[in-house]
């Protein structure tokens, strides 16, 4: 059995895709980060917040096909919701990239990122 074959095709597909990825360019970006030095899993999440309202949102990963996609759905997800609203269910997200639940760590380490990022863009002037 290949590594590719305990991964669902949603998941590979995003993890291929990462619609979303990638640093993002100009002002007003609020930035969050979380690694693990253990699993050398590393998350940042770019959010731009225009009027309490998530106008954008960019990440980095460094991590397996699970945490790509955690990454990638949370990104779709937060995009132009009310920042107040944004939120992060790590067990749910568990469930539809139909993740073992030893991946649970990995989806907080997503959702500490990203949970920063909103922290810092409700500092943003």
């Amino acid at each position: 059995m290949s590594g590719y074959e305990a991964y669902s095709e949603r998941v590979l597909a995003l993890f291929d895709a990462a619609p979303g990825a990638g640093a993002p360019e100009g002002d007003g970006w609020a930035m969050g980060e979380c690694r693990d030095a253990l699993s050398g899993t590393w998350v940042r999440a770019y959010l731009r917040v225009r009027d309490t309202r998530i106008d954008d949102v960019r990440y980095e990963v460094r991590g397996c096909p699970h945490t790509v996609a955690a990454a990638a759905l949370t990104a779709r997800a937060w995009r132009g919701v009310a920042a107040p609203l944004a939120q992060f269910q790590p067990r749910e997200l568990l469930a539809e990239l139909d993740a073992p639940v030893t991946k649970l760590g990995r989806m907080l380490i997503v959702e500490t990122a990203y949970r920063k990022a909103l922290q810092a863009a409700q500092s943003l002037p």
